[in-house]
């Protein structure tokens, strides 16, 4: 099990424009609907007790200049669940941070295993 942010859900085109004019989508692309996933890091083997027992997690990237974040596509069936996170706040919060984009300004958020029976028995 992977924490991951969707960005995207989408289909593949049933025909592709090329030179020739409309063609069939080749045989083997997925019928149903793919996501986009941009991944936070893999939990740890244990949760932190001095985080309430909640796993911390941060923003999976490369390690590139300027660091790349790590994603992927595959079916949106794939998906078990959703998770809540809370960010981990720095001591002086910018200002500019809204509920709208706190996931792209935080760096560090703790997976919110408390959220249900079944989030507990997934997550923990």
């Amino acid at each position: 099990m992977r924490v991951g942010r969707v960005r995207v859900i989408f289909t593949l085109p049933k025909q592709v424009e090329t030179f020739m004019g409309p063609q069939p989508a080749p045989k083997n692309w997925p019928k149903g609907p793919l996501v986009y996933i941009e991944w936070y890091t893999k939990l740890a083997s244990t949760a932190d007790i001095k985080n309430g027992m909640m796993y911390r997690i941060r923003k999976a990237s490369t390690s590139t200049n300027p660091p790349r974040v790590q994603g992927a596509i595959f079916p949106l069936s794939n998906i078990h669940q959703s998770c809540m996170l809370f960010p981990i706040f720095p001591e002086d919060v910018p200002t500019h941070w809204t509920p709208l984009n706190i996931l792209d300004n935080a760096l560090f958020f703790l997976v919110n295993n408390w959220l249900s029976k079944y989030s507990y028995q997934m997550i923990w």
